[in-house]
């Protein structure tokens, strides 16, 4: 073989190796596409499942909307059983009125009876505050009477003596005791001095008994200390002596 020979064959030889080297790398990136390309594919149908799941059949509801009314559940809707079922709502209404009207009737009956309470309570009130003003001056008239018995009695010994002089102050004394007894007067206060009149436990302390026959029995007879009254409340009660019949 000559050189010219060998050298076109060995110029083919590379030729061929270097188209199978082309061929092999291109092959690999087709691969690569293609696995690519069934990967895209598998997603869009998971993604195709998911929404197909998510998505509500609304045919199917509106399919059972838009169908007629069957004459059984047109019965079902317009059964006399929903009137029957009124009854019981009416009892019940009826029940709570009755039951708001005891209630009223209760309030009002409590209302009145408060009102009366209030009403008597005031007038308690003003009763209390009325006693209170009428004697106010209780303690005073107590505490005075205590002087006028001393001054009485200061009188009483002056009498038995036979002075002149004496007897001239004796007449100031009187004059002076007179205007106690009118002040005491004016301000409601009696003074009693019940001889011959009858026994009366209330306004009389019996002291003892004297047997005369000047004086009726069971009358009092002597009177030891007078006794005061304001207005209708006794202060003190005079203390007396009853009469009893001589045998």
């Amino acid at each position: 073989m000559s050189e010219e020979a060998t050298h076109s064959h060995e110029e083919k030889g590379l030729l061929k190796n270097h188209k199978k080297t082309k061929k092999s790398k291109l092959s690999f990136p087709k691969i690569k596409m293609k696995s690519q390309t069934n990967h895209k594919k598998k997603q869009e149908e998971v993604n195709a499942a998911l929404a197909s799941q998510e998505k509500p059949d609304l045919s199917k509801a509106e399919a059972e909307e838009d169908a007629p009314i069957s004459n059984e559940e047109e019965e079902a809707v317009f059964s006399p059983e929903v009137v029957e079922d009124e009854e019981p709502n009416g009892e019940t209404a009826e029940n709570e009125i009755i039951a708001l009207k005891e209630k009223i009737t209760e309030l009002e009956d409590r209302y009145v009876r408060s009102a009366a309470e209030f009403e008597n309570f005031k007038k308690r009130a003003a009763q209390e505050l009325k006693t209170r003003l009428k004697f106010a001056a209780q303690p005073l008239v107590q505490d005075l009477i205590t002087g006028m018995d001393n001054l009485e009695r200061a009188i009483e010994q002056a009498k038995n003596h036979k002075d002149e002089p004496l007897s001239e102050l004796l007449l100031g004394i009187e004059m002076v005791q007179k205007q106690f007894y009118e002040a005491l007067e004016k301000n409601h206060v009696e003074r009693s001095v019940p001889v011959g009149e009858p026994f009366t436990p209330n306004l009389h302390e019996a002291m003892g008994i004297l047997e005369t026959d000047e004086v009726e029995p069971d009358h009092i007879a002597q009177v030891y200390q007078a006794g005061y009254q304001l207005h209708d409340r006794v202060i003190r009660p005079a203390m007396v002596q009853i009469a009893k019949k001589k045998n």
